[in-house]
């Protein structure tokens, strides 16, 4: 029986068995982002402006997030590798979220999110989102290579 000290992690398989999940989540997340922009919109934030402000936000978050856990997993001990699929499932989500939230701005603008009604309204959120599974499991490849604990 191997000690739980010789038990290597693996990023790729762990963020593959997010992506399958990702598959299907993506109008989850979406409803998510507007809720988040109504949100603002009840604080009297005007639709297209809490839409500039979620994605600043969004982006900022997608190219931060990875820096900082690259940072956590070179530093991280044998003693609290126990928590590091936990860890990975939040940053996966996390970042999930932001990119496709972020690739959103390449696809649409506040404008037709708030005020055209042609039955679109959000559906690129939907496809960035799946846009946004290959850059996860890239980023999680360099998690590992950069890990010393990969399989």
């Amino acid at each position: 029986m191997a000690n739980l000290t010789d038990i290597k992690f693996n990023f790729l398989k762990s963020t593959l068995i997010f992506a399958l999940v990702g598959l299907f989540i993506p109008g989850f997340t979406a409803i998510g982002l507007l809720g988040l922009q109504m949100l603002l919109s009840s604080f009297g934030v005007d639709c297209e402006t809490a839409w500039t402000v979620i994605w600043s936000f969004t982006i900022l978050g997608a190219i931060i997030l990875p820096i900082v856990f690259i940072g956590h997993i070179r530093i991280i001990n044998r003693d609290k590798r126990k928590s590091l699929k936990t860890k990975l499932i939040l940053f996966n989500l996390f970042e999930y979220i932001f990119i496709q939230a972020g690739l959103a701005t390449l696809f649409t603008n506040g404008h037709p999110l708030c005020y055209v009604g042609d039955g679109q309204n959000g559906l690129e959120f939907a496809f960035t989102a799946w846009l946004s599974l290959p850059i996860l499991i890239l980023l999680s490849y360099i998690f590992g290579k950069l890990s010393r604990y990969e399989k």
